[in-house]
Protein backbone atom coordinates (compact mmCIF):
# COMPACT_ATOMS: atom_id res chain seq x y z
CA UNK A 1 0.00 0.00 0.00
CA UNK A 2 1.64 3.36 -1.14
CA UNK A 3 1.30 6.12 1.94
CA UNK A 4 2.11 9.88 0.28
CA UNK A 5 3.30 12.50 2.98
CA UNK A 6 3.60 16.26 1.61
CA UNK A 7 3.91 19.10 3.74
CA UNK A 8 2.22 20.82 1.30
CA UNK A 9 -0.83 19.94 -1.17
CA UNK A 10 1.25 17.80 -3.73
CA UNK A 11 -0.64 20.03 -6.83
CA UNK A 12 -0.06 23.78 -5.95
CA UNK A 13 2.22 26.20 -4.75
CA UNK A 14 4.29 25.95 -8.16
CA UNK A 15 7.52 28.20 -6.43
CA UNK A 16 9.54 28.76 -10.20
CA UNK A 17 11.70 30.96 -12.12
CA UNK A 18 11.22 30.96 -15.80
CA UNK A 19 14.81 32.07 -16.82
CA UNK A 20 16.00 31.73 -20.06
CA UNK A 21 18.56 29.12 -21.66
CA UNK A 22 20.73 31.81 -23.24
CA UNK A 23 23.09 29.10 -24.86
CA UNK A 24 21.46 25.96 -25.09
CA UNK A 25 23.23 22.82 -25.22
CA UNK A 26 22.00 19.57 -26.99
CA UNK A 27 25.16 17.78 -24.88
CA UNK A 28 25.30 20.07 -21.49
CA UNK A 29 27.97 18.36 -19.96
CA UNK A 30 29.98 16.76 -22.37
CA UNK A 31 31.65 17.64 -25.67
CA UNK A 32 32.24 15.99 -28.76
CA UNK A 33 35.90 17.05 -29.09
CA UNK A 34 36.05 18.39 -33.53
CA UNK A 35 39.89 19.30 -33.37
CA UNK A 36 40.39 18.65 -36.92
CA UNK A 37 44.43 18.88 -36.06
CA UNK A 38 43.86 15.60 -33.82
CA UNK A 39 44.86 12.84 -34.73
CA UNK A 40 45.79 10.38 -32.17
CA UNK A 41 44.74 6.78 -32.43
CA UNK A 42 42.50 5.45 -29.96
CA UNK A 43 44.47 2.93 -28.88
CA UNK A 44 47.36 5.33 -28.27
CA UNK A 45 45.24 7.14 -26.09
CA UNK A 46 43.77 4.25 -24.11
CA UNK A 47 47.83 3.27 -23.94
CA UNK A 48 48.49 6.59 -22.28
CA UNK A 49 45.64 6.74 -20.27
CA UNK A 50 46.16 3.09 -18.53
CA UNK A 51 49.65 4.16 -18.28
CA UNK A 52 49.54 5.63 -14.58
CA UNK A 53 46.08 7.70 -15.22
CA UNK A 54 44.19 5.21 -12.54
CA UNK A 55 46.78 6.21 -9.74
CA UNK A 56 44.66 6.54 -6.48
CA UNK A 57 41.84 5.20 -7.93
CA UNK A 58 39.44 2.72 -5.69
CA UNK A 59 38.25 -0.39 -6.48
CA UNK A 60 34.69 0.72 -7.29
CA UNK A 61 36.04 3.55 -9.73
CA UNK A 62 38.82 1.10 -11.46
CA UNK A 63 36.03 -1.39 -12.39
CA UNK A 64 34.44 1.41 -14.12
CA UNK A 65 37.32 3.22 -15.97
CA UNK A 66 38.30 -0.29 -17.25
CA UNK A 67 34.86 -1.13 -18.43
CA UNK A 68 34.50 1.84 -19.95
CA UNK A 69 37.54 1.85 -21.76
CA UNK A 70 36.69 -1.31 -22.86
CA UNK A 71 34.06 -0.45 -24.63
CA UNK A 72 35.94 2.49 -26.10
CA UNK A 73 37.84 0.40 -27.95
CA UNK A 74 34.92 -2.47 -29.15
CA UNK A 75 32.65 -1.39 -32.24
CA UNK A 76 30.13 0.75 -31.70
CA UNK A 77 26.94 -1.40 -32.66
CA UNK A 78 26.93 -2.96 -28.94
CA UNK A 79 23.05 -3.80 -27.26
CA UNK A 80 23.03 -2.51 -23.97
CA UNK A 81 23.33 1.19 -23.63
CA UNK A 82 24.19 0.80 -19.97
CA UNK A 83 26.10 -1.19 -17.10
CA UNK A 84 24.10 -2.22 -14.38
CA UNK A 85 25.23 -2.36 -11.01
CA UNK A 86 24.17 -4.03 -7.79
CA UNK A 87 24.51 -1.39 -4.99
CA UNK A 88 22.09 -2.98 -2.28
CA UNK A 89 19.09 -5.61 -1.65
CA UNK A 90 16.84 -4.13 -4.60
CA UNK A 91 18.83 -1.19 -5.04
CA UNK A 92 20.50 -1.22 -8.87
CA UNK A 93 22.68 1.71 -10.67
CA UNK A 94 22.46 1.92 -14.60
CA UNK A 95 26.21 3.45 -15.51
CA UNK A 96 25.50 5.46 -18.99
CA UNK A 97 28.10 4.55 -21.69
CA UNK A 98 29.15 7.57 -23.60
CA UNK A 99 26.84 8.50 -26.37
CA UNK A 100 27.08 11.57 -28.74
CA UNK A 101 23.80 12.56 -27.21
CA UNK A 102 24.28 12.10 -23.32
CA UNK A 103 22.20 9.95 -21.33
CA UNK A 104 21.70 10.36 -17.56
CA UNK A 105 22.48 7.51 -15.12
CA UNK A 106 19.28 6.08 -14.07
CA UNK A 107 19.04 4.50 -10.29
CA UNK A 108 15.97 1.34 -10.13
CA UNK A 109 15.13 0.65 -6.75
CA UNK A 110 13.12 -2.79 -6.99
CA UNK A 111 10.23 -3.28 -3.96
CA UNK A 112 7.81 -6.04 -3.11
CA UNK A 113 5.90 -5.88 -6.51
CA UNK A 114 6.83 -3.49 -8.73
CA UNK A 115 9.96 -1.67 -9.93
CA UNK A 116 11.35 2.47 -9.54
CA UNK A 117 13.54 4.38 -11.36
CA UNK A 118 14.90 7.90 -11.10
CA UNK A 119 15.79 9.92 -14.26
CA UNK A 120 14.39 8.71 -18.31
CA UNK A 121 18.07 9.58 -20.46
CA UNK A 122 17.75 11.75 -23.59
CA UNK A 123 15.53 9.80 -26.26
CA UNK A 124 12.61 7.30 -25.90
CA UNK A 125 14.52 4.48 -27.25
CA UNK A 126 17.26 4.64 -24.62
CA UNK A 127 14.54 4.53 -21.92
CA UNK A 128 13.91 1.50 -23.93
CA UNK A 129 16.72 -0.38 -23.77
CA UNK A 130 17.25 0.37 -20.13
CA UNK A 131 13.46 -1.26 -19.41
CA UNK A 132 14.66 -4.03 -21.51
CA UNK A 133 17.91 -4.29 -19.91
CA UNK A 134 15.97 -4.40 -16.47
CA UNK A 135 13.68 -7.26 -17.17
CA UNK A 136 16.53 -9.59 -18.36
CA UNK A 137 19.17 -8.62 -15.66
CA UNK A 138 17.01 -7.36 -12.46
CA UNK A 139 13.78 -8.46 -12.45
CA UNK A 140 10.42 -8.78 -14.64
CA UNK A 141 8.03 -6.50 -12.36
CA UNK A 142 6.88 -3.58 -14.10
CA UNK A 143 8.08 -0.02 -13.44
CA UNK A 144 5.07 1.88 -11.44
CA UNK A 145 7.19 5.19 -10.71
CA UNK A 146 9.69 6.81 -13.00
CA UNK A 147 10.96 9.99 -10.77
CA UNK A 148 12.55 12.99 -12.46
CA UNK A 149 14.92 14.46 -10.43
CA UNK A 150 15.15 17.75 -12.33
CA UNK A 151 13.91 19.22 -15.95
CA UNK A 152 16.84 19.07 -18.30
CA UNK A 153 16.42 16.84 -21.54
CA UNK A 154 18.97 14.17 -20.90
CA UNK A 155 17.01 13.12 -17.83
CA UNK A 156 13.20 13.49 -18.94
CA UNK A 157 13.24 12.96 -22.36
CA UNK A 158 12.55 9.31 -22.15
CA UNK A 159 9.67 9.07 -20.02
CA UNK A 160 7.49 8.06 -22.94
CA UNK A 161 8.85 4.80 -23.26
CA UNK A 162 7.90 4.16 -19.45
CA UNK A 163 4.34 4.81 -20.66
CA UNK A 164 4.95 2.71 -23.48
CA UNK A 165 5.89 -0.81 -21.29
CA UNK A 166 2.98 0.35 -18.85
CA UNK A 167 -0.25 2.44 -18.65
CA UNK A 168 -0.13 2.60 -14.90
CA UNK A 169 3.03 4.50 -14.59
CA UNK A 170 3.50 7.63 -12.65
CA UNK A 171 5.86 10.44 -13.00
CA UNK A 172 6.81 12.37 -9.97
CA UNK A 173 8.79 15.42 -9.34
CA UNK A 174 8.80 18.58 -7.77
CA UNK A 175 6.15 21.40 -8.72
CA UNK A 176 8.97 23.62 -9.89
CA UNK A 177 10.56 21.10 -12.28
CA UNK A 178 6.76 20.19 -13.27
CA UNK A 179 6.62 24.29 -14.42
CA UNK A 180 9.93 24.18 -15.95
CA UNK A 181 9.03 21.17 -18.04
CA UNK A 182 6.25 22.76 -19.23
CA UNK A 183 7.66 25.89 -20.01
CA UNK A 184 10.69 25.10 -21.67
CA UNK A 185 11.54 21.75 -22.28
CA UNK A 186 9.36 21.73 -26.02
CA UNK A 187 11.46 25.03 -27.16
CA UNK A 188 14.81 24.20 -25.55
CA UNK A 189 14.08 20.60 -27.93
CA UNK A 190 13.56 22.59 -30.62
CA UNK A 191 16.92 24.75 -30.21
CA UNK A 192 18.47 21.95 -30.04
CA UNK A 193 16.92 19.83 -33.36
CA UNK A 194 17.09 22.98 -35.24
CA UNK A 195 20.32 24.75 -34.36
CA UNK A 196 23.07 23.10 -32.04
CA UNK A 197 22.84 19.14 -33.22
CA UNK A 198 23.11 20.28 -37.34
CA UNK A 199 26.38 22.47 -35.85
CA UNK A 200 28.13 19.28 -34.19
CA UNK A 201 27.28 17.08 -37.11
CA UNK A 202 28.64 20.14 -39.80
CA UNK A 203 31.77 20.61 -37.21
CA UNK A 204 32.22 16.26 -37.00
CA UNK A 205 31.98 16.28 -41.12
CA UNK A 206 34.11 18.68 -41.59
CA UNK A 207 37.05 16.98 -39.30
CA UNK A 208 36.69 13.89 -40.90
CA UNK A 209 37.21 15.40 -44.63
CA UNK A 210 40.39 16.94 -42.84
CA UNK A 211 41.58 13.92 -41.31
CA UNK A 212 44.03 11.15 -43.17
CA UNK A 213 43.15 8.46 -40.02
CA UNK A 214 40.54 6.03 -41.37
CA UNK A 215 39.91 5.46 -37.44
CA UNK A 216 39.13 9.20 -36.82
CA UNK A 217 36.95 8.81 -39.74
CA UNK A 218 35.41 6.10 -38.55
CA UNK A 219 34.70 7.59 -34.99
CA UNK A 220 33.00 10.95 -36.88
CA UNK A 221 30.89 8.82 -38.83
CA UNK A 222 29.75 6.97 -35.66
CA UNK A 223 28.88 10.05 -33.69
CA UNK A 224 27.17 11.62 -36.54
CA UNK A 225 24.80 8.36 -37.02
CA UNK A 226 23.74 8.84 -33.23
CA UNK A 227 23.07 12.31 -33.63
CA UNK A 228 21.18 11.90 -36.58
CA UNK A 229 19.23 8.90 -35.30
CA UNK A 230 18.42 11.43 -32.18
CA UNK A 231 17.22 14.13 -34.90
CA UNK A 232 15.08 11.82 -36.56
CA UNK A 233 13.50 9.91 -33.32
CA UNK A 234 12.73 13.55 -31.32
CA UNK A 235 10.57 15.09 -34.38
CA UNK A 236 8.04 13.31 -33.04
CA UNK A 237 8.83 13.74 -29.41
CA UNK A 238 5.67 13.37 -26.96
CA UNK A 239 6.37 15.23 -23.33
CA UNK A 240 5.59 13.41 -20.41
CA UNK A 241 5.05 15.87 -17.79
CA UNK A 242 4.50 14.96 -14.37
CA UNK A 243 1.59 13.40 -13.05
CA UNK A 244 2.37 13.58 -9.06
CA UNK A 245 4.27 16.76 -7.86
CA UNK A 246 4.86 17.68 -4.44
CA UNK A 247 7.07 20.56 -2.77
CA UNK A 248 9.01 19.77 0.33
CA UNK A 249 8.47 15.68 0.47
CA UNK A 250 7.20 12.87 -0.89
CA UNK A 251 7.28 9.13 0.31
CA UNK A 252 6.32 6.19 -1.42
CA UNK A 253 6.47 3.29 1.18
CA UNK A 254 6.56 -0.42 0.73
CA UNK A 255 7.47 -3.55 2.56
CA UNK A 256 10.00 -3.83 0.80
CA UNK A 257 12.19 -0.36 1.88
CA UNK A 258 10.65 3.21 1.95
CA UNK A 259 11.74 5.81 -0.63
CA UNK A 260 11.95 9.21 0.62
CA UNK A 261 11.49 12.30 -2.49
CA UNK A 262 13.11 15.44 -0.72
CA UNK A 263 13.28 18.84 -1.82
CA UNK A 264 16.56 20.54 -0.13
CA UNK A 265 16.53 23.60 -2.24
CA UNK A 266 18.08 24.76 -5.33
CA UNK A 267 21.06 23.66 -6.62
CA UNK A 268 22.05 22.57 -10.34
CA UNK A 269 18.25 23.92 -11.27
CA UNK A 270 15.40 25.35 -9.47
CA UNK A 271 13.33 22.40 -8.13
CA UNK A 272 16.20 19.24 -8.26
CA UNK A 273 14.93 16.40 -5.70
CA UNK A 274 16.79 13.79 -3.96
CA UNK A 275 14.94 10.04 -3.36
CA UNK A 276 16.75 8.78 0.11
CA UNK A 277 16.10 4.81 0.23
CA UNK A 278 17.46 4.76 4.62
CA UNK A 279 16.83 1.18 4.89
CA UNK A 280 20.00 0.20 2.07
CA UNK A 281 21.38 3.56 2.56
CA UNK A 282 21.17 4.75 -0.87
CA UNK A 283 21.36 8.31 -2.11
CA UNK A 284 19.52 9.31 -5.73
CA UNK A 285 20.93 12.75 -6.58
CA UNK A 286 20.29 13.65 -10.39
CA UNK A 287 22.38 16.07 -11.36
CA UNK A 288 22.69 18.05 -7.78
CA UNK A 289 25.71 15.72 -7.39
CA UNK A 290 27.59 13.58 -9.56
CA UNK A 291 30.85 12.59 -10.69
CA UNK A 292 31.44 15.52 -13.22
CA UNK A 293 32.18 19.09 -13.24
CA UNK A 294 28.20 20.72 -11.94
CA UNK A 295 26.61 22.07 -14.76
CA UNK A 296 25.89 25.39 -13.62
CA UNK A 297 23.72 26.86 -16.51
CA UNK A 298 20.17 26.38 -14.80
CA UNK A 299 22.08 26.72 -11.25
CA UNK A 300 22.30 28.20 -8.13
CA UNK A 301 25.76 29.22 -7.46
CA UNK A 302 25.00 30.86 -3.96
CA UNK A 303 22.66 28.64 -2.58
CA UNK A 304 23.97 25.71 -3.95
CA UNK A 305 26.49 24.55 -0.84
CA UNK A 306 24.31 24.87 0.98
CA UNK A 307 21.64 22.78 -0.43
CA UNK A 308 24.59 19.71 -0.51
CA UNK A 309 24.96 20.44 2.91
CA UNK A 310 21.43 19.91 3.60
CA UNK A 311 20.65 16.46 1.98
CA UNK A 312 24.21 15.62 3.93
CA UNK A 313 22.87 15.14 7.10
CA UNK A 314 20.80 12.20 5.96
CA UNK A 315 22.51 8.73 6.95
CA UNK A 316 23.55 7.08 3.52
CA UNK A 317 26.35 5.54 1.75
CA UNK A 318 25.70 5.43 -1.80
CA UNK A 319 25.62 8.01 -3.59
CA UNK A 320 24.14 7.34 -7.11
CA UNK A 321 24.68 10.60 -8.93
CA UNK A 322 22.95 11.44 -12.76
CA UNK A 323 26.63 11.10 -14.29
CA UNK A 324 29.93 9.37 -13.84
CA UNK A 325 30.23 6.75 -11.46
CA UNK A 326 28.68 5.19 -8.85
CA UNK A 327 29.99 6.57 -5.26
CA UNK A 328 30.69 4.45 -2.08
CA UNK A 329 31.56 7.94 -0.15
CA UNK A 330 30.68 11.43 0.25
CA UNK A 331 34.41 12.45 -1.00
CA UNK A 332 32.87 13.34 -4.29
CA UNK A 333 29.89 14.88 -3.23
CA UNK A 334 32.10 17.50 -0.66
CA UNK A 335 34.53 17.87 -3.25
CA UNK A 336 31.66 19.18 -5.68
CA UNK A 337 30.19 21.32 -2.65
CA UNK A 338 33.80 22.98 -1.85
CA UNK A 339 34.43 23.69 -5.38
CA UNK A 340 31.16 25.40 -6.14
CA UNK A 341 31.18 27.43 -2.81
CA UNK A 342 35.38 28.40 -3.76
CA UNK A 343 34.39 29.48 -7.65
CA UNK A 344 31.44 31.56 -6.51
CA UNK A 345 34.04 33.34 -3.65
CA UNK A 346 36.39 33.86 -5.77
CA UNK A 347 34.11 35.26 -8.69
CA UNK A 348 32.08 37.18 -6.75
CA UNK A 349 35.19 38.94 -5.71
CA UNK A 350 36.79 39.51 -8.98
CA UNK A 351 33.48 41.20 -10.54
CA UNK A 352 33.27 43.36 -6.82
CA UNK A 353 37.09 44.49 -8.31
CA UNK A 354 36.03 44.88 -11.74
CA UNK A 355 37.43 42.31 -13.55
CA UNK A 356 36.07 40.78 -16.88
CA UNK A 357 34.79 37.79 -17.50
CA UNK A 358 37.60 36.82 -19.32
CA UNK A 359 39.77 38.12 -17.21
CA UNK A 360 38.35 35.90 -14.17
CA UNK A 361 38.80 32.85 -16.97
CA UNK A 362 42.42 33.88 -16.72
CA UNK A 363 42.64 34.05 -13.61
CA UNK A 364 41.23 31.24 -11.73
CA UNK A 365 43.21 28.44 -13.47
CA UNK A 366 42.22 24.29 -11.73
CA UNK A 367 45.92 24.76 -10.42
CA UNK A 368 44.65 28.08 -8.58
CA UNK A 369 41.48 26.46 -7.03
CA UNK A 370 42.50 24.64 -3.39
CA UNK A 371 39.50 22.84 -3.80
CA UNK A 372 40.57 21.06 -7.16
CA UNK A 373 43.82 19.97 -5.15
CA UNK A 374 41.85 18.53 -2.28
CA UNK A 375 41.37 15.01 -2.14
CA UNK A 376 42.16 13.94 -5.99
CA UNK A 377 39.52 16.21 -7.22
CA UNK A 378 41.39 17.13 -10.37
CA UNK A 379 42.45 13.61 -10.97
CA UNK A 380 39.33 12.18 -10.66
CA UNK A 381 37.16 14.65 -13.24
CA UNK A 382 40.64 14.22 -15.58
CA UNK A 383 40.15 10.96 -15.47
CA UNK A 384 36.24 10.36 -14.96
CA UNK A 385 35.45 12.71 -18.10
CA UNK A 386 37.93 11.15 -20.15
CA UNK A 387 35.92 7.75 -19.76
CA UNK A 388 32.57 9.09 -19.68
CA UNK A 389 32.66 10.88 -22.95
CA UNK A 390 32.55 10.03 -27.08
CA UNK A 391 35.91 11.42 -27.97
CA UNK A 392 38.94 10.50 -30.71
CA UNK A 393 42.62 12.06 -29.21
CA UNK A 394 43.09 13.71 -26.29
CA UNK A 395 40.58 15.17 -23.89
CA UNK A 396 40.41 19.20 -24.13
CA UNK A 397 42.15 20.44 -20.47
CA UNK A 398 40.24 20.52 -17.76
CA UNK A 399 40.13 24.36 -17.78
CA UNK A 400 37.76 24.19 -20.92
CA UNK A 401 35.27 23.42 -18.44
CA UNK A 402 36.08 25.49 -16.16
CA UNK A 403 35.73 28.21 -17.85
CA UNK A 404 32.57 27.49 -18.52
CA UNK A 405 31.17 27.54 -14.91
CA UNK A 406 33.19 30.19 -14.12
CA UNK A 407 31.18 32.33 -17.69
CA UNK A 408 28.15 30.25 -15.52
CA UNK A 409 28.84 32.10 -11.87
CA UNK A 410 29.34 35.36 -13.46
CA UNK A 411 26.42 34.94 -15.21
CA UNK A 412 24.11 33.63 -12.49
CA UNK A 413 25.86 34.91 -9.04
CA UNK A 414 22.57 36.96 -8.08
CA UNK A 415 20.00 34.59 -8.63
CA UNK A 416 18.53 33.15 -5.72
Amino acid sequence: MEKHADEHNPTHSHHHDSHSHSHPHPHPHSRNHVDPEVNTSRRDFLRVLMGGALAGASVLELAYHRAAWARAAAPATEGNLFDLQKVADGVYFAHAHPQAMVNCNAAIFVRSKDAVVVDAHSKPSAAASLIAQIKREVTAKPVRYVINTHFHWDHTQGNHAYRQANEKVDYIATATTKQLMQDQSLARLKSSLDDEVPKQIDALQARAAHSTSAAEKAFCAEQVRQMQAYQAELKDYTLELPTITFDKTYLLQDPAFDLHLEFHGRAHTAGDLFVLCPQQRALATGDAVHGWLPNLTDGFPRLWPGTIDDVARADFKYTLGGHGPLQADRTVMMNQRNYIEELTEKVEAGKKAGLTLAELQQRLTVASLKSMQSNGYETFLTRTLAASNPHFGPMPPLQHDVNDNIRDVYTNLDRA
